[in-house]
């Protein structure tokens, strides 16, 4: 009887030792292992509820490999502030205002792009621009419009008061503030605005920092401004002529 004992014994050792080296060996290989004292995943509730309406991203800049490649060139001079690239692909008659246009000029200043370009509101706008992607407006892909929350908003949804999620998962808390309780979240949901929560910018200039919004099944809370994107904001248009792609609106409202 003692002998195996022994023999259990010897067994049990020989297991336990063997599954201590395999997890050592496996955290040494980066292989991820449950870990009882990790924190438990939250798993949130979807807001969109019933009646959501969604608007997933769209990208054809890949459908004309012309356009793709000037593409990464346009998004690198907005990253380098490359005034002379934007000079060079911007139409003389560009539209960038509702109001009077004073053609590629009146654009520049606008912008303050020639006298102060390092620190022009420009570059971020277009870089945000460029980053959602967007798509082609003719058959024969020449005219190019982003970003895609304004090509493809729904028109029987009013572009004034309602802004398109553009990402997944985004939290929606009970206050604007991160620490607050998260009600749930929202993928690429369009919401109605009902607040928007400003700091300055700069002496003439506003941002929103949160929205209180509400689903289109009624649901209410805060998002950071940021993932909330209005149809009616930024966009620009891009056309090739003569093998030249050149940007012949970038304007905001309507």
């Amino acid at each position: 009887m003692r002998r195996y004992l022994a023999v259990l014994i010897v067994i049990l050792v020989f297991v336990a030792a063997s599954a201590h080296f395999n997890r050592v060996r496996d955290r040494e290989e980066g292989i991820n292992l449950p870990d009882e004292k990790s924190t438990k995943i939250v798993q949130y509730t979807d807001l969109g509820g019933p009646d959501d309406v969604k608007l997933y991203p769209i990208d054809e800049a890949a459908l004309n490999s012309g356009f793709e490649a000037f593409g990464e060139k346009l998004m690198a001079a907005a990253k380098a502030k490359d005034v002379e690239f934007i000079k060079e692909h911007t139409d003389q008659n560009i539209h960038y205002t509702f109001g009077p246009n004073d053609r590629i000029e009146g654009f520049f200043r606008e912008w303050e792009l020639d006298s102060n370009p390092e620190g022009s509101a420009f570059w971020d706008e277009l870089l945000q621009v460029l980053s959602l992607g967007g798509s082609f407006q003719n058959e024969k892909r020449t005219s190019f419009t982003a970003p895609y929350v304004y090509t493809e908003f729904p028109e029987d949804i009013d572009a004034f008061q309602h802004v398109a999620i553009i990402d997944k998962n985004v939290k929606v808390y009970a206050e604007p503030n991160t620490d607050a309780e998260v009600l749930g979240t929202l993928t690429y949901s369009i919401v109605r605005v009902l607040e928007r929560h400003l700091k300055s910018e700069a002496a003439n200039r506003q941002e929103p920092t949160w929205l209180r919004i509400e689903s289109l099944s009624g649901n209410i809370g805060y998002i950071p401004a940021k993932y909330g994107r209005s149809p009616v904001d930024y966009r620009g248009n891009w056309t090739e002529t003569d093998g030249t792609w050149k940007m012949g609106f970038f304007v905001a409202g309507d």
